[in-house]
């Protein structure tokens, strides 16, 4: 799937609440078939934005930061990931 901007735009703000209604509630089976890539990424936006703890703590910050510059750095120079 490619769609530019994806995560920029944002999605049918009714939809949207309407989807997280329906998750929210557990009401079996929500189709996401019929959804379009925005709203998908909207859904996925808001369920990040609404979590009590962010997935990145602050506490861990710093260590994210670091492995992914040594993890650059090593692309950089060696021209590879593995």
């Amino acid at each position: 799937m490619s769609v530019e901007g994806v995560f920029r735009k944002n999605g049918n703000i009714r939809r949207l609440k309407e989807l997280a209604e329906a998750i929210d509630k557990g009401e079996g089976h929500v189709e996401m078939a019929t959804e379009g890539p925005v709203q998908i990424a909207a859904l996925l936006k808001k369920f990040l934005r609404d979590l009590p703890d962010p997935l990145l703590t602050f506490k861990l910050h710093r260590l994210f930061v670091t492995t992914q510059s040594m993890y650059f750095t090593r692309v950089l120079l060696l021209g590879s990931c593995d």
